[in-house]
């Protein structure tokens, strides 16, 4: 064997050295991250607790979403409404507005079993197989139903149908906004998990103490505006209650920049989302 050839053996025996090496090294690197990242969260768990914050066992498990662009069909609505039987409609700054003929009598428990029936008739209700029934958002006295992107729940005023409930459990009639032209901007990316978005409003003081996180949900809120649609990005909705006063309120957290969510959207040119 000569010298040449064994110098060229000893090169290459020491370079994969090297990477194996440097590949313990990283993946290391990244457990003692990952262990010191669940540590502090344990760490403010604990501090929640402290606190009498209630919750229920929160999920670590990271999600992926995009960024999506949707627009408000106002005009799609309008042109539409002639279909419609038995309830008497207007429109309002690019809402439906609807009063029905005939009340719809629902169950108080599960109010979703007559109007899902309701709703997938196409001259009760316009593109009404896009919509679900959204159980956490709805109250005794308005049942909403989404639209979803991407298996989501849009969150928000926008792509809702929205019941009102009044006397005996009747429906009386409903409101209705629409989204269409619902495209991808950008690849799937991952979000934070559930259990580090309410640790995020823990630590930056949004959670009162001696309350109670009801639930929190990933679905799609609304963050930028562009002349002529909006964009939406994955979203943790987490609603709490306060014990001593009652109060409700409900907190939106970017999942994936870990912000907060503002009720006014920013104007921008989309055409950087493309890129």
């Amino acid at each position: 064997m000569n010298f040449k050839r064994i110098q060229w053996i000893f090169v290459i025996a020491f370079t994969i050295f090297d990477v194996v090496l440097a590949s313990y090294f990283l993946i290391g690197t990244h457990f003692t991250a990952m262990v010191k990242q669940q540590s502090q969260q344990q760490t403010i768990l604990k501090e929640m607790r402290n606190d009498e914050i209630r919750f229920a066992n929160l999920s670590t498990k990271q999600q992926t979403g995009y960024y999506i662009s949707g627009k408000r069909a106002n005009s799609q609505l309008a042109a539409a409404v002639n279909k419609l039987n038995d309830q008497s409609v207007r429109l309002s700054n690019g809402m439906l507005i609807s009063e029905l003929t005939s009340p719809i009598k629902v169950s108080m428990l599960n109010p979703d079993q007559q109007l899902n029936v309701f709703i997938k008739n196409s001259h009760h209700v316009l593109y009404g197989s896009q919509y679900a029934y959204n159980r956490d958002l709805s109250t005794a006295n308005t049942i909403i139903y989404t639209q979803k992107m991407e298996g989501r729940a849009v969150f928000g005023s926008e792509g809702q149908l929205r019941f009102k409930v009044g006397k005996n459990h009747k429906v009386y009639g409903y409101t209705q906004t629409y989204l269409n032209n619902i495209q991808v901007l950008r690849p799937r990316a991952v979000t934070i998990s559930q259990q580090e978005a309410v640790t995020w409003l823990y630590k930056h003081n949004y959670i009162p103490n001696n309350s109670k996180i009801r639930w929190a949900k990933l679905g799609y809120a609304k963050t930028l505006l562009t002349k002529d649609q909006s964009v939406y990005v994955p979203t943790w909705y987490v609603e709490i209650k306060t014990k001593s006063s009652g109060d409700v309120q409900h907190l939106r957290v970017n999942a994936f920049n870990s912000t907060l969510m503002r009720d006014t959207p920013q104007e921008i040119d989309t055409t950087q989302l493309n890129q």
